[in-house]
């Protein structure tokens, strides 16, 4: 290798290293920056302590684009776009797993419109409405195999309006009203087939007047009068299926097994688990 040479190449690699270091000193300088008011300016990352919680960039304060936030072990948390100067952002949250957990709108960092919630393994479990951060309209909720659970409605925060409860056969299990997140007016209770189970009026979340209790083919078993959520009497129709004298029932028998399986828990399991 002649002289010529060897200073060619020495040259250039003084020249890369050169660059290099000007490269990470821009790098350095344009990093984390206030603009002349003290706002944030291009991109920055935000630590705490050793931690990144985010990065994103800037202009004189807004943030512009994608942002990315972080768990303290340095998973993705949730990514967000913004747009419109910085008042809304449309916005995936993820699982520590890194499985997506819910997605949707914000303006002025309050919920807005449709937010979408998935059970860690890309199912939909609810749909939720939101208005300036409120839950507000109709809201779902689905079984993990995509048939839809329930769906109420929201005013302002509150559960307000109709109450849809179905089977995972999309049968109508419960159909009720809500005010002010109490139960009003007349709820039913079905059976697997459709017939109504039960029925009767909620006053303020407080059952009154008569209640009807019937069976799958929709004849009576009972029927009682309750005032202020409590039974002033009763009239039975068909003993045998009288929820009382089958509850009664499965207590004796509970009773008499208990202890016979390293199983049992001495507790019995509801009649209906709205009831």
């Amino acid at each position: 290798m002649n002289t010529c040479m060897k200073k060619s190449i020495v040259f250039i690699a003084c020249l890369l290293i050169a660059v290099i270091c000007v490269q990470a000193q821009y790098s350095s300088d344009t990093l984390n920056q206030l603009d002349a008011k003290g706002l944030k300016q291009g991109y920055w990352k935000k630590y705490s302590g050793d931690t990144l919680k985010y990065e994103g960039r800037f202009e004189h304060g807004v943030p512009v684009g994608k942002f990315v936030y972080y768990y303290f072990d340095g998973k993705v948390k949730s990514e967000s776009i913004y747009s419109d100067n910085g008042k809304n952002s449309s916005t995936i949250m993820f699982f520590p797993e890194g499985a997506k957990l819910s997605e949707g709108k914000f303006i002025n960092q309050k919920r807005e419109g449709i937010w979408i919630t998935y059970d860690g393994y890309d199912a939909v479990i609810s749909e939720v409405e939101y208005k300036n951060g409120q839950k507000w309209g109709l809201s779902k909720r689905f079984y993990q195999t995509g048939e839809l659970l329930e769906t109420v409605q929201f005013i302002n925060g509150w559960m307000d309006g109709q109450y849809l409860q179905y089977f995972p056969d999309s049968i109508l299990k419960i159909k009720g009203t809500y005010a002010n997140t109490k139960r009003n007016g007349t709820w039913a209770f079905y059976h697997g087939n459709g017939t109504v189970y039960m029925s009767g009026q909620y006053v303020d979340g407080i059952r009154q007047g008569d209640w009807v209790i019937n069976d799958e083919a929709g004849k009576i078993i009972v029927r009682e009068n309750i005032k202020d959520g409590k039974v002033v009497s009763r009239e039975v129709f068909q003993k045998d299926k009288d929820p009382l004298e089958l509850n009664k029932k499965d207590s004796q028998l509970d009773i008499e097994n208990r202890g016979k399986t390293s199983t049992d828990n001495g507790i019995g399991d509801p009649l209906y688990d709205m009831y």
